[in-house]
């Protein structure tokens, strides 16, 4: 089917007719058939429009009786496929179509395809009880005081998980598997930037933290500054409390399975992706991105990370 005249066109031939032309000339002198003439000349006079009339008609959605059935499973089973949605409703005597039916109908319901995972443990009566409190806390926290610790790895085989290739063929990436190295990056976020990066070879250790917080996270604090870090071995090491008190700071541990409630875990998904892309195959390739990578990093960016979290500025 050969898409409408355009409306400028459609234009110029009604208003040639309205000056006396007939329909057939009209057709010669703006090189359509004389079939399309005709028939816009007769619907801009029935219609008083140029616009085309609607190509094709309403065919009501295949599964459109059958939202209910559809968000039934999904409800239930988190990871369910298009194949096993289908798969039920052939077992319910309904005919769904195609794979590609299920999907459009779907979105048509405001459903998109998409999965987070959380702890399980935060269903637990104690930890759930634990992390309520943070939540009626945060109300009375001062962002601007805050300051968000972690930690995260990152390695010299990191790739992106996937890529297009034809239909039927595999897509083969390659990157290290038997001498990959292993960096730990550690950073702090407050609302006004990305404070006291560092990486280092191997895992973090709690002597390795002392030194962080007291070479390069403390000189970076003011008086009033509260430092909140996941409960971790590595982080109650002796002379950590001590090293945030000299400077007027101190310290608050997060509720144990909350990684929600550390904002930097946002940053360090987005840092994570960037470093994918750039596929740093040596350590110092990989350092070098990674310090390349924080400037992207706006100010106005870590402030979002941090009312996504749940904690409001005025």
């Amino acid at each position: 089917m050969t898409a409408p005249l355009s409306q400028d066109l459609r234009k110029r031939l009604v208003a040639a007719v309205a000056e006396g032309s007939s329909a057939r000339a009209a057709a010669a002198r703006f090189q359509v058939s004389p079939a399309a003439a005709v028939s816009i000349v007769r619907r801009a006079r029935e219609t008083g429009s140029t616009e085309p009339a609607r190509i094709g008609g309403y065919r009501r959605p295949l599964l459109a009786d059958h939202e209910a059935l559809l968000r039934e499973p999904m409800s239930t089973r988190k990871g369910i496929t298009l194949a096993e949605i289908r798969a039920e409703l052939v077992e319910r005597g309904i005919q769904p179509g195609s794979l590609s039916t299920i999907w459009s109908t779907l979105k048509r319901f405001g459903l998109s395809h998409k999965k987070s995972l959380r702890a399980a443990e935060q269903d637990r009566p104690d930890v759930a009880d634990h992390r309520q409190r943070w939540r009626v806390w945060q109300r009375f926290m001062d962002p601007a005081a805050l300051v968000f610790l972690d930690e995260t790895g990152a390695t010299t085989n990191m790739a992106r998980r996937y890529g297009w290739s034809p239909k039927g063929e595999r897509l083969i990436d390659a990157a290290p598997f038997g001498h990959w190295r292993t960096t730990t990056f550690i950073a702090s976020l407050r609302s006004t930037g990305i404070i006291a990066p560092m990486v280092l070879d191997g895992p973090m250790t709690g002597e390795t933290f002392r030194a962080y917080v007291e070479q390069f996270l403390a000189p970076t604090l003011s008086p009033g500054d509260v430092v909140v870090l996941d409960n971790l071995p590595a982080h109650k090491v002796a002379g950590i409390r001590e090293a945030l008190t000299a400077v007027g700071a101190s310290i608050l541990y997060l509720q144990p399975y909350s990684p929600d409630l550390n904002p930097i875990e946002q940053l360090f998904a987005k840092l994570k992706a960037l470093l994918r892309k750039a596929a740093a195959r040596t350590r110092d390739a990989l350092w070098d991105t990674i310090g390349r990578l924080l400037p992207a990093f706006s100010p106005t960016e870590c402030r979002n990370y941090i009312e996504n979290s749940g904690y409001a500025f005025d």
